[in-house]
């Protein structure tokens, strides 16, 4: 398991979705020498190693099989674009430095833990702090930078993302098919499924067994139970609940068949691909608009979201206008 892991990055999340992910360890000096600088960022070095390291874990992180790309100018691309990650982390430190907006020993110490954690034991955590070259003091070190990237970061974005009133008033009404909600049913099911390949055989099985249930049911039957005790489906066990579904949702014979019933009626045998159904109706819910008082805090909500992540690439747009960065690959 590498230090980059899934349960760390959760740990060290950033504003923006890709920074501060790629978090191969920094070599140390003697390594730069060893494997040359891929870039400088304010005369620090970016070692070939660490950007190796990374796209290695980006290449994980996307299923990407470096083999079966046939475009070397894809893999340049992805390659350059796991450089940048690396400048924008380096240049989130040093901005965080000169701010003085650095991490504590126990937001360290908590990042530590977070991804010694996601090891199997502590052994194994120390072990690959020993193959990645790191001492426990370094590692500490190491994490510091990025935990402090991510706080300067994280202030940025606090800073940015207040919304007023006025802006969730505006937002709302200028996209109102973001808060209306469709036609839809609530509807329960029985569900006679019909093996792929059964053939003709199988499906007129199927009919049989569904009118079966249907005739019983309609005797007087109660339509939940008799989904728990006949249907396929996974949903059984909740007396064939399917909840609230609008248009679009389900295969078109069984949504033309729910959206034709009244609420209670119960229709006949219904095939789709997976077998044949009987469907029971319980509402019928109309179009409706979400009020402008029950969406506030999801618009919100967004609009926070989208300034901070906006006023995330503006500061970081701004460090590299003011920064010398050197990339010493052709990429």
């Amino acid at each position: 398991m590498r230090m980059t892991g899934r349960a760390a990055l959760r740990a060290l999340a950033a504003v923006l979705p890709g920074l501060l992910v790629l978090l191969a360890g920094t070599p140390c000096r003697a390594q730069m020498s060893a494997y040359g600088t891929a870039a400088t960022v304010n005369g620090v070095g970016i070692s070939n190693e660490t950007l190796e390291r990374n796209f290695q874990e980006y290449l994980r992180e996307r299923n990407v099989i470096i083999a079966a790309v046939r475009n070397p100018e894809r893999v340049s691309s992805m390659r350059r674009e796991v450089l940048d990650l690396l400048i924008d982390q380096e240049l989130a430190w040093q901005a965080a430095q000169k701010a003085k907006v650095l991490a504590t020993e126990a937001e360290v110490e908590e990042a530590v833990d977070a991804v010694r954690s996601s090891f199997r034991s502590g052994q194994a955590f120390d072990t690959k702090l020993k193959i990645e070259g790191y001492t426990a003091e370094s590692y500490r070190r190491h994490m510091k930078r990025l935990v402090s990237a991510r706080k300067y970061l994280d202030r940025v974005a606090e800073n940015a993302s207040k919304v007023s009133e006025e802006e969730i008033h505006s937002f709302y009404k200028a996209n109102p098919d973001k808060f209306t909600l469709p036609e839809r049913v609530r509807a329960r099911h029985i569900l006679v499924k019909v093996d792929p390949g059964a053939g003709e055989e199988g499906r007129r099985a199927a009919r049989e067994k569904a009118a079966g249930i249907l005739k019983e049911l309609r005797a007087g039957g109660d339509f939940a139970e008799f989904a728990m005790k006949y249907s396929e489906d996974s949903t059984a066990e909740q007396g064939g609940e399917l909840g609230a579904f609008p248009r679009g949702r389900m295969g078109k014979p069984f949504e033309d068949a729910a959206f034709t019933l009244k609420a209670g009626e119960v229709s006949g045998p219904v095939e789709t691909s997976v077998g044949v159904h009987i469907i029971q109706v319980e509402e019928l819910i109309p179009r409706s608009v979400v009020p402008v008082e029950a969406a506030r805090e999801q618009v919100r909500s967004f609009l926070q979201g989208a300034k901070a992540r906006e006023a995330v690439q503006a500061e970081l747009s701004r460090l590299r206008s003011a920064a010398k960065i050197e990339v010493h690959l052709p990429l």
